[in-house]
């Protein structure tokens, strides 16, 4: 089974204007999924909204299931830019509700 139409789902929501959650998601799919296939889907949409979202099938790979040296390499080098940037994104987050917070007080004064 394709998980492709939780992708869909975020991209409309996107396109809506709405940033795509879990919630929401879910209560706009019509297939079954469950809550780890939209939360995994989400995160990778999130990352590239673009990207090819893999089948249930045949999950993503990891470093054990890899035999080839140099895509190990590269799964381990993909692993330690994602470990980067989530701190990244979590800061970004924090400084846009600073933002909004001091947009706020500015307003009142």
């Amino acid at each position: 089974m394709s998980l492709q139409h939780i992708a869909d789902a975020a991209n409309q929501l996107a396109r809506e204007g709405k940033k795509p959650s879990v919630a929401l998601i879910k209560s706009r799919i019509s297939q079954p999924a469950s809550l780890r296939e939209i939360i995994e889907t989400l995160k990778t949409w999130q990352f590239n909204p673009n990207a090819n979202i893999p089948t249930n099938d045949s999950p993503a790979v990891t470093t054990e299931d890899v035999a080839d040296p140099t895509a190990a390499l590269i799964a381990d080098a993909i692993a330690s830019v994602r470990e980067e940037f989530a701190p990244l994104r979590q800061e970004v987050t924090e400084l846009k509700a600073e933002i909004a917070a001091l947009k706020k007080a500015l307003l009142t004064q």
